[in-house]
């Protein structure tokens, strides 16, 4: 096609975005699973308070009551009795794992895109949140 006095018309820019619908998706997970830990670790705090009321911020340090949680038997049989430490440890795990949902979120939008520079970028980002969890989250203590 042509312009009005025969020149060509000007190339149509190509937007790269993502739809603004995953914007929306990725910052309604962001905002669930913030919301979702802040309830269950408020929650957790007042239930192990009311359990434990002359409990100390060192006895409660110095015991880590949340231990015995961070398998998934231990978690889903505490959970199962209503125990506050339990919910802690659950609001925790959800506090950890939103950053995580966010960048698979990224990466499944940037690679239904087509972006390949920028789904690579975010998968390298997902596998080093990965490798710091699982191999160097044991070393910790």
């Amino acid at each position: 096609m042509s312009g009005p006095e025969g020149t060509p018309a000007p190339p149509v820019a190509r937007d790269d975005r993502l739809p603004p619908q995953a914007y929306r998706n990725i910052v309604l997970s962001l905002r669930t699973g913030l919301i979702a830990a802040l309830v269950l670790l408020v929650g957790g705090i007042a239930a192990y308070v009311a359990v434990h009321p002359g409990v100390t911020s060192g006895e409660i340090l110095s015991s880590n009551p949340i231990a015995s949680f961070l398998t998934f038997s231990g978690l889903t049989r505490g959970l199962a009795h209503g125990s506050p430490e339990a919910f802690l440890t659950l609001g925790i795990l959800v506090l950890v794992a939103t950053p995580i949902v966010r960048v698979v979120a990224g990466f499944y939008y940037f690679e239904r895109g087509g972006e390949r520079t920028m789904a690579g970028i975010t998968l390298v980002v997902f596998v080093l949140l990965l490798f710091a969890l699982l191999v160097f989250g044991p070393f910790v203590k």
